[in-house]
């Protein structure tokens, strides 16, 4: 079903636009930025029914992406775009904490991918050159857990090698847009990044056994910087 709504708003992004459209409604872009360093708690109970929640503030990292979408809509209120965005980040962990008490962290990755349908809305430009933007998406969304701890100085060392695939995602943007010369924009915008709740495996690495399936979800704050084609 997740899939349908995304190849649906992928189509819709060429159908909508009008049989007749003129030159400059399709575009292509691209962005990158700082995906800010963001807490991440895991929640749940191993098998003997101990609770265990860890936490997992992470650094800044790198964020990227490509964009290729259609003005649907443009008048003297502004322009409509829809468009289809494909976009990655890897973030490291800074430390882990599991039950309040601070443990040794031996490697802690978070990759993330998405797949997003986005609706923005463009005010008018403003002296013929700036426009503010405002928008939201929906899709799908993946995560690459690499996380290895020890408990103790001494051991046991637990394991987080989960991939989390096929999660819904959503996000909220807001932005500026300036017209440098005809067809070509430069944007900068902030973002908000949601994944909803999935589990992810904790193994104990020293015993070979699954320790507990814990719950989370990921959220994350951007702020990007990128390019806009117009065809």
């Amino acid at each position: 079903m997740k899939r349908f709504i995304i190849v649906s708003g992928l189509v819709s992004a060429f159908v909508v636009a009008p049989a007749q459209a003129q030159e400059g409604r399709f575009y292509v872009g691209g962005f990158v930025g700082d995906r800010f360093g963001s807490g991440q708690t895991f929640r749940g109970a191993n098998l003997a029914g101990d609770p265990r929640v860890i936490r997992t503030p992470t650094k800044d990292a790198v964020t990227g992406g490509i964009t290729l979408g259609a003005i649907v809509g443009e008048g003297h209120w502004g322009r409509l775009r829809v468009e289809g965005e494909l976009a990655a980040s890897r973030n490291k962990l800074n430390r882990l904490v599991l039950n309040n008490v601070e443990r040794q962290l031996l490697e802690g990755r978070k990759s993330v991918t998405t797949q997003m349908v986005n609706l923005a809305y463009d005010t008018p430009k403003i002296a013929n050159l700036v426009r503010f933007s405002v928008g939201g998406g929906i899709g799908n969304g993946n995560i690459d857990y690499d996380i290895r701890y020890n408990v103790t100085a001494t051991g046991p060392t637990i394991n987080i090698p989960t991939s989390a695939s096929g999660h819904l995602a959503y996000q909220a943007i807001a932005g500026v847009t300036v017209s440098v010369v005809p067809h070509l924009e430069l944007v900068a915008d902030a973002r908000y990044l949601r994944i909803g709740a999935h589990d992810v495996e904790r193994f104990n690495q020293s015993a070979g056994t699954l320790d507990s399936v814990l719950d989370t979800h990921f959220h994350s704050t951007a702020a990007t910087v990128g390019f806009r084609y117009i065809l």
